[in-house]
């Protein structure tokens, strides 16, 4: 019962027992907006030993993701509601556009449905052409008109400070044969999204060539592979940037769904050529390591926390040497040494040692070479293949290969690995996993995007990382860069019977949005991404069962790929956010 929007009251009654409570709520404009804060008072009402007599509570609740308002119409104005905020209250961040002005000539009304393109085409924004292959765009304007000034290399060396003092790397910038402006820059120091590293590549090329009526082309790039390219007109891009007018688009974007973006640069002569160079910064890393049994037999909650330290280094293209150590910091009895759960508790070991190198495979120069139409219907400019070698899952040394496929729009992404390891610590294995002197994992994965709603579909089956085979199925739900995954998984050795599991798992980044721009050859960094699951055997006996359905514990190739959020898809979905980092 909540007579008042600040207290609240509740009384329980189960199986013939029965407690009661009070909440207080703290005023809405001390919080930012959708989060809730309470203390509250709790009171045994019958007589039992379930509980103590009383206790008291505190909660915190804190919006993961706020959904857009759905938009009104009006006959000149696109208007979201906004939301309803108390006096010196903070609105959270958000991405969507509240108030848009539509161009004067426009007289009808809005279309009720696809938002995204309302947004694109009257902002001004990113004009946005799916499945168009980056070798036919039209080339971006470079004429220059009585009153525009022309480019010097002097602008094109401040545009490479700019960029780099952005936390970019591998920065070059050029001129290409039409006039227009070509850059490069890799993103290293964005890793919660690569919407961010775009948008201040953007910003920094607005701010310093936006005085021009000059052609650009943008690619940006994560390990030196390009992930997404921007073409356009650095005036239009700084009133984009800037909100400031509506008198041309800021620009078009490609991915490699719908062909290389290599092409975009061919014939360029560059001034600035590789400026901050990846490969001279050394990157230490800290993450959380955390594993857990909840609701056993042996106790309610038991688990097993550490922290992962890591060093790596770029070496070349796409290549990268890692060294990382887990050091354990707390756990609970049953994780002990001796414990029930002991041989999986979080040791002071080598977790991985390894040299990964990933490579854009040139599919369209050996099955359709000349022929872009095809390589763009296929997306034959969307294969990556990556392989690691070395030292992984702290007693695992050999081999592991992926390739990886996202054609057109990326609403479909294949992916396919092996590999090949020799279990050194075979003799000191538990009986769960038998028999495991070598693994060799053989799995092939398939997701579709479902960006309406910004949900996952995904399947994977084959061998998993300890021989046992099965598949998994499970939706995963994207809140910004939050992800949580519902899973089922059905799995076996060769010589037992199937396992079902359910589960759910929570992803989200660890560290600030932005790392430390990289300075003096070192670079303090997050992790992208920590995720940890729970899950339940349902079958009967539901005994603990782990070490079933385990991915082979190498880099993903989807961390690449912004963690499987790299399609044009994916983009046009988040332009608000590519402004706001440019902003």
């Amino acid at each position: 019962w909540q007579p008042l929007p600040w207290v609240r009251g509740h009384v329980e009654f189960t199986d013939g027992n029965a407690w009661g409570g009070v909440r207080l709520f703290a005023p809405r404009e001390w919080l930012p907006e959708g989060w809730v804060a309470s203390v509250g008072a709790n009171q045994r009402l019958s007589n039992n030993t379930l509980t103590g007599k009383s206790w008291w509570s505190l909660a915190l609740s804190i919006p993961l993701y706020k959904v857009p308002d759905l938009p009104v119409q009006s006959a000149n104005v696109y208007r979201a509601p906004l939301p309803v905020l108390a006096a010196g209250q903070l609105p959270d961040p958000s991405y969507e556009a509240r108030i848009v002005p539509l161009p004067a000539a426009a007289s009808a009304p809005l279309p009720p449905a696809n938002t995204t393109n309302v947004l694109a085409e009257s902002t001004p924004a990113l004009k946005l052409t799916p499945g168009v292959n980056p070798t036919s765009l039209p080339p971006a304007q470079a004429a220059v008109a009585g009153d525009a000034k022309p480019v010097l290399d002097s602008h094109l060396n401040e545009l490479a400070v700019a960029l780099q003092a952005k936390g970019l790397e591998d920065i070059s910038v050029g001129r290409m044969p039409d006039g227009s402006i070509a850059v490069v820059a890799n993103n290293a120091s964005y890793k919660w999204n690569s919407l961010d590293a775009l948008g201040a590549a953007m910003g920094a090329v607005s701010r310093t060539l936006g005085f021009a009526r000059s052609g650009y082309r943008l690619i940006l790039t994560q390990r030196q592979i390009p992930l997404v390219a921007v073409t356009g007109q650095t005036d239009c891009l700084m009133q984009w940037v800037n909100n400031a007018g509506e008198t041309c688009a800021a620009g078009q974007l490609s991915t490699p769904g719908a062909g290389p973006l290599e092409a975009l640069h061919d014939g360029v002569r560059w001034v600035v050529r590789e400026a901050q160079p990846s490969w001279q910064t050394l990157r230490i890393a800290f993450a959380p390591v955390l594993r857990t049994n909840i609701a056993t037999d042996v106790g309610v909650l038991d688990y097993s926390l550490g922290v992962n330290v890591g060093l790596s280094l770029p070496l070349w293209k796409g290549a990268n040497a890692e060294w990382s150590r887990n050091v354990p910091l707390a756990q609970s009895d049953d994780y002990q040494a001796q414990g029930v759960f002991g041989s999986r508790r979080v040791r002071s070991r080598t977790e991985r040692l390894a040299l990964t190198q990933t490579v854009r495979v040139p599919l369209e120069r050996w099955v359709a070479p000349g022929n872009d139409e095809l390589a763009s219907r296929w997306g034959l400019g969307a294969v990556t293949a990556q392989g690691t070698v070395g030292r992984v899952g702290t007693f695992f040394d050999g081999a592991h290969g992926a390739i990886r496929w996202e054609p057109g729009e990326g609403s479909h992404r294949f992916v396919g690995q092996g590999g090949l390891f020799k279990n050194t610590d075979f003799n000191n294995i538990n009986g769960y996993l038998p028999g495991l002197r070598t693994a060799k994992p053989l799995l092939a994965s398939y997701r579709y995007a479902f960006m309406p709603t910004r949900t996952y579909a995904e399947a994977t089956a084959g061998q998993f990382m300890n021989n046992d085979r099965g598949f998994q199925l499970g939706l995963r739900q994207w809140f910004s860069d939050v992800a949580v995954n519902a899973y089922y998984r059905r799995t076996s050795f060769s010589d037992t019977r199937p396992r079902n599991f359910v589960g759910i798992e929570v992803s989200l980044p660890i560290g600030p949005r932005q790392d430390s721009t990289p300075a003096n050859h070192f670079q303090l960094s997050g992790t992208q991404r920590f995720s940890h699951a729970v899950e339940l055997l349902i079958d009967n006996p539901n005994t603990v069962m782990p070490g079933l359905g385990v991915a082979p514990p190498v880099p993903s190739i989807d961390a690449t790929f912004n963690s499987d959020r790299a399609s044009l898809v994916y983009f046009e979905d988040n332009i608000r956010r590519i402004r706001d980092s440019a902003r």
